[in-house]
Formats: C-alpha cells, sequence, structure tokens
C-alpha cells in the first residue's frame, strides 16, 4: 500500500474545508497506530472510520459519509490488493 499517497490525497481533498482537519488527520493516524509512511490496509480502515466520525462534528453526518466514500475511493486507489484479499471489489 502507498500508505503516504494515500494520506497525501486524503489531506488534499480535506484540509481546504477548515485548516483544524490536518490536525484531526494527525490524530486520527495517531489514534490507530500508525504514521503516513506505515499505514497498512487494515489501519486505513480504522482511519478511514475515526475520521468519519471526527468529520460529522464538521460537516454533519450526511456530508461526513460523502467523504468516506471519497476516502474508501482512495483507498481502493492505494491499496488494490487489500480489497481483492477481502473480496470487496
Amino acid at each position: 500500500m502507498d500508505s503516504k499517497g494515500f494520506v497525501e490525497n486524503i489531506e488534499e481533498r480535506l484540509v481546504p474545508i477548515s485548516p483544524i482537519i490536518e490536525f484531526a488527520i494527525n490524530k486520527q493516524l495517531a489514534k490507530t497506530g500508525a504514521t503516513k509512511d506505515d499505514l497498512d490496509g487494515k489501519q486505513a480502515m480504522k482511519f478511514i472510520d475515526n475520521m468519519t466520525e471526527a468529520l460529522e462534528l464538521f460537516l454533519g453526518k450526511i456530508e461526513a459519509n460523502k467523504k468516506r466514500k471519497d476516502m474508501m475511493s482512495i483507498l481502493r486507489q492505494y491499496a488494490p490488493e487489500y480489497f481483492e484479499e477481502r473480496s470487496l471489489i
């Protein structure tokens, strides 16, 4: 998995919403026990779930769920093997 590319892509899409989102991304990475450079597929799923909860505070549930779908699409791009292993494609 290209974890650095995954996180950078998410940052590009979410940080423009509000600068504090960058802090939320870093906090959720720490919460999963990973960094931008060593996130694996399972941790990325946990990160997405945690980010969705955090985004609900900023955007509300409907918009947070839209962003979750975006993050899942990004994960499919950067970790296709994770989805293949779990037959999620």
